[in-house]
């Protein structure tokens, strides 16, 4: 498959030059995936993260801080590349998010709630997610994710609060 061809807007040189942002920005290339390229990077940050899941607390914050610089530069790069404030094929803002959602969870359980969650408050974008959109650049792109995924955390440790109390689970 050859990606520069899948994404017509982005010329041969400008593609080739600017490779590692693209790289970092699409999700190793999952965002290049002709249908949901969201939900796939929302899956794929998911399964990475199941295997930070054991860490501790502190370093699941500090790996999830990293990955927010990361997205921030690498999607103000991309989307002034493209001259387009959110490119369909960015997707870090959703492994981020995923992150966010998933963190001091440890059951799958939790992480299938939690993605669950998330992708209903990306998709559906309740106020006041859709202003943080129009923050410039690489800030736009990723702070309404941030915030899904703290949103997604809460509901998902109230749920699983409830559900105990209840002897649900």
């Amino acid at each position: 498959m050859n990606l520069k061809r899948n994404y017509k807007i982005l010329p041969f040189n400008q593609f080739d030059k600017n490779f590692l942002f693209i790289f970092l920005s699409s999700g190793a290339l999952i965002g290049f995936l002709p249908v949901c390229p969201g939900t796939f990077g929302s899956l794929e940050g998911l399964i990475f993260f199941w295997f930070l899941k054991d860490f501790p607390f502190i370093y699941q914050l500090l790996i999830i801080s990293g990955i927010i610089i990361l997205g921030i530069i690498s999607s103000d790069f991309t989307s002034k590349l493209l001259k387009n404030d959110d490119p369909d094929f960015v997707i870090i803002d959703e492994i981020a998010g995923m992150w966010i959602g998933v963190a001091g969870k440890h059951t799958l359980l939790e992480f299938i709630l939690a993605f669950i969650i998330f992708r209903i408050i990306d998709i559906q974008k309740p106020y006041p997610l859709k202003k943080f959109e129009k923050l410039p650049n690489g800030w736009g792109i990723m702070a309404d994710d941030i915030i899904a995924g703290f949103l997604t955390n809460i509901l998902v440790i109230i749920l699983i609060y409830i559900a105990k109390s209840l002897t649900l689970i």
